[in-house]
């Protein structure tokens, strides 16, 4: 893989010597492949006398596995039946962390193509409400796909800004999910395309787009509500930097 040299730079500055050698080695190493099982269609142990693939489990995910990634598991029966959903390990854990129950009201307001809906959904078994909104009337269809895929039926899908939406479910939501447009650095060993696009992506202008959705989904989220911010890049700007700042402009607001 060659990395761009701007993020090489940018990162040998923000870590000691042995820990950006330990970040790029694992940047160049293979990709893993992953899975969740639909507990909506199949429990677990259904799942491990059925399975046609070599799993081991994700520690952090009651339902997720490891397999290899020569498995191609997009073209197997029982993906198209809804059994499972195809999701790389660590975007497991968002979904994990906002612990939604059965008769939540959830937000996941970032949600096309829908792998975190599908775990919020399966997590409340189909029970309370789920509102699954995009921004992006191209990406919606995916969203639509997998919920009806997987059989979920306690989902309403949005095509709308967060504004607008803020309008509508000011103090509403129990529970948000905000996995925020990213600039994608934690895709560079999946997609080569993401690698090529990063200096696209300034990460001091998304810095700006998702401090604004946050401002807009702390609006919909109910007093004493849980809210997960997440992104799948590396960068302090738009982590740890972000943080900071809701925190102190929320100070109700705690880790």
């Amino acid at each position: 893989m060659r990395i761009p040299a701007e993020f090489e730079n940018k990162f040998r500055n923000l870590m000691d010597p042995s820990e950006f050698d330990e970040f790029i080695s694992a940047l160049n190493e293979e990709r893993v492949t992953g899975l969740r099982i639909n507990s909506l269609k199949i429990d677990l142990d259904t799942w491990e006398k059925i399975t046609p693939f070599e799993i081991q489990p994700v520690p952090w995910s009651s339902c997720g596995f490891y397999i290899e990634d020569d498995s191609r598991p997009g073209t197997h029966p029982y993906y198209h039946a809804g059994l499972y959903y195809i999701q790389e390990p660590s975007a497991m854990f968002p979904a994990e962390v906002l612990a939604v129950e059965p008769g939540d009201r959830v937000l996941d307001l970032c949600a096309a193509p829908g792998g975190k809906t599908v775990a919020l959904a399966a997590a409340m078994k189909n029970q309370g409400f789920l509102l699954s909104n995009d921004i992006n009337p191209k990406r919606i269809k995916a969203l639509v796909k997998n919920i009806e895929l997987c059989g979920i039926t306690n989902a309403v899908v949005t095509n709308e800004t967060p504004e607008k939406l803020s309008g509508f479910y000011e103090g509403f939501f129990s529970k948000i999910l905000l996995d925020v447009p990213c600039s994608g650095e934690g895709m560079f060993r999946k997609d080569a395309d993401a690698v090529k696009s990063w200096n696209k992506y300034k990460a001091e202008e998304l810095q700006v787009l998702q401090r604004e959705i946050f401002d807009y989904a702390y609006r919909m989220l109910s007093p004493g509500g849980r809210l997960v911010y997440s992104t799948c890049t590396f960068n302090p700007e738009e982590n740890e930097q972000n943080i900071a700042y809701f925190l102190k402009n929320y100070p109700i607001c705690t880790l």
